[in-house]
Formats: C-alpha cells, structure tokens, sequence
C-alpha cells in the first residue's frame, strides 16, 4: 500500500471530513479485495473498544438505511450518512456500521484492480496473460479466471498481450462492446467521458460484438474498430501503433488531436484540473510528442506557443485563456 493511499484511509478512520474525491477513493479501496480486510480490522479493534449507547442508538437508524436498496450497490452515500455523526462518535460508528453493511452483500467473486491519474502500471493475469493498464483505469475479472472463463470488464484503457488457450477465449467488455481473442495483443480504450471506444488489434485476430447488433466485426492485425457511443456508429480502420501505445512507454503523444481530448488526457495523466472556455478552443487540435517523464510545466508551455494561450497554475488547478481574447 503505498503512503498516499495509508494518508487517505488515516484520514477516513480517524473520522475527520472527507471531499467527493476522497470519498470516491475510499468506495474503490472497501470494494478492492487487496485494501478492505486491512481497513476492516483497523476499525474492528475500535468498535469493540467502545460501549457508547448513543453510538448505538445512531447504528440501529443506519442498518435502516443500509437495508434499503439504495446502498445494495455501492458505499458513497452510506459513508456520507455516517460521516454526519459527531466526530467523537465517528470510528466506533462506522466500523459498525460497515460490518454490518458488508454481512449484507452477496460473497464477493469478482477481482478489481485499479490505477489512480498520473498512474500507469502493468500486471500478469492468472492465465500468464500480461496487461498494461493506463491511467485512471478499472480491470475486474472473477476470482477464480482462467479455470472456466478469461472474461474481463474494462473501465478506461488497457493493452493486452493473450496467452493462447484455444478452449477458453479471452473476452474483454468495454459498455457497450466486447472484443474476444484466443492468444493475440490488442488493445482497447473505452474512458466513460470520451465519445467512443476503440479496439486496436496488433498481432493474431479478435472478434467485436457490439450490443444491438447481430453481425461481429473481424479485425486484421493493424486494424481498429471506433464504436460512436452517442450514434451507435461503427468505422473500422488503420491505425497509428506508435501513436495509441505511446502511453504504455510513458509517452504523450498527440496527432491532429481535438483540444479537448489534449485537455481531458492532460489531467487524467498529472492528476489535475484545467479549467478553460470550449468555445474558444473548439477548432484546435495538436499534434506533438513529449518524451517520458516531461514535467507538466514544459507540456503548458509547448501547447501555449502552439494554440496560443496564457496560463497560470495554482496548486493542481491550471487556468487556461486564449491570447487574442
């Protein structure tokens, strides 16, 4: 667990207040397997160390709460309700409350794993199967893959190099696609704020269902599928390896790309806000590469030469504006 994660569960169980951000990581560390166990027997210890008849009495209102279906599916709005008791009542409270919250749920069989903004890294599936998962991006897959399935969901982006298994195909869904393989690498983009979902194919075969549609697509290696989540469209093309894996290496790189994209990929990548006027910017695109570890500082100042803009930065929020506004 690394320090930044310890600060943030510190901070969740010594019940001082948590922003929307914090909260939403917290959700993601109790439904991750790796995280909720240490979590869990923190607050165990606190819960048995206090007799508190108000913290009691709040509990037996919260299991209310905690049985309506509202919090069958997810903890955010459940630990903003706790997080209204008093501060003094507030570990023996919730270490309750999620015991209880969590003897509610059905035996978790599904494996998450998770990669914050800023963050790239790559694992070794069960199967030997090695994926690369590029920031701010969800993998789940049940626990016991690679034994009667290798069925994956992905939030986000991720490349895959597939071990062959001819009896058991690797399926990977993305919303409203799934693309399949036997033993091949690909991969597949599919972020809930961009318009489309992508599924490159660099080496073997895959094949596309998309939902609604009777017919599968049949890449080619050096081929890619754009599904157009807002028209439900379908394109298949070439596309520019170097360009969709430059992540991978560390790399940012951008080729006659819209400047919201450029935007919406900057802050994914350093963990940060940029808040600037659409309208301005809407004709803009960028083409550039920036090297491996290239400071954000540096990026601001290339993209400001070439769509002339002036910025200004203040903790992690940036401020962009246009020069001849």
């Amino acid at each position: 667990m690394d320090i930044a994660t310890k600060k943030l569960i510190n901070k969740f169980i010594s019940g001082k207040r948590l922003n929307n951000d914090e909260f939403s990581q917290i959700d993601k560390l109790l439904n991750d397997l790796n995280y909720r166990g240490e979590i869990i027997q923190h607050l165990e210890r606190n819960w048995q160390e206090s007799q508190d008849e108000t913290v009691n009495l709040q509990f037996e209102q919260i299991k209310k709460e905690i049985n309506r279906s509202q919090f069958k599916s997810g903890l955010t709005r459940l630990l903003t309700t706790i997080s209204k008791a008093a501060a003094v009542l507030f570990i023996p409270l919730l270490a309750a409350t999620l015991f209880y919250y969590f003897s509610q749920q059905e035996p978790s069989d599904f494996l998450t794993l998770y990669t914050q903004k800023g963050e790239v890294t790559n694992i070794i599936l069960p199967d030997s199967t090695k994926v690369w998962l590029n920031v701010d991006t969800k993998l789940s897959y049940p626990a016991d893959f690679g034994a009667k399935s290798r069925k994956l969901k992905l939030t986000g982006e991720a490349y895959f190099e597939v071990t062959k298994n001819k009896r058991l195909p690797f399926e990977v869904t993305s919303g409203d696609i799934t693309t399949t393989a036997l033993g091949t690498q690909f991969l597949v983009s599919a972020y809930p704020e961009v318009k489309v979902i992508k599924s490159s194919l660099l080496e073997g075969s895959v094949e596309i269902e998309i939902s609604d549609d009777k017919n599968r697509k049949i890449l080619a290696p050096g081929q890619q599928l754009i599904f157009d989540k807002q028209n439900a469209l379908v394109s298949i093309g070439n596309f520019n390896e170097n360009y969709e894996l430059s992540w991978k290496n560390k790399e940012l790189v951008f080729q006659l790309t819209p400047f919201d994209d450029v935007i919406n990929e900057l802050e994914k990548w350093y963990d940060i806000k940029i808040l600037y006027d659409q309208e301005s910017f809407k004709t803009e695109t960028l083409t550039v590469r920036f090297e491996k570890y290239e400071t954000l500082e540096n990026v601001l100042k290339v993209m400001s030469k070439v769509n002339e803009f002036n910025y200004s930065i203040e903790n992690k929020q940036i401020k962009i504006k246009k020069r001849n506004l």
